[in-house]
């Protein structure tokens, strides 16, 4: 999608992403199902010994709290 001549990305998936960033503390690592579900960030994860932690939160302009993962 183009806006003013450039490429411009919006919509549900960017204002996800900007809320959970949002959540992220000093050093902290979040991420959301379909990233932790995707095979290849799955197998990053394991070979590193990385188990992630599932947090419910509430994300504005989302009907519903999401699952966060914090990656330690």
């Amino acid at each position: 999608m183009n806006l003013n001549e450039r490429q411009d990305y919006f919509g549900q998936t960017v204002n996800i992403a900007s809320r959970v960033q949002g959540l992220a503390q000093t050093r902290s690592i979040l991420a959301t199902a379909p990233v932790i579900d995707n095979p290849r960030s799955a197998e990053v994860l394991g070979n590193n010994g990385h188990k992630p932690l599932a947090q419910s939160h509430p994300l504005r302009g989302v009907a519903a709290e999401m699952a966060v993962y914090e990656i330690p």
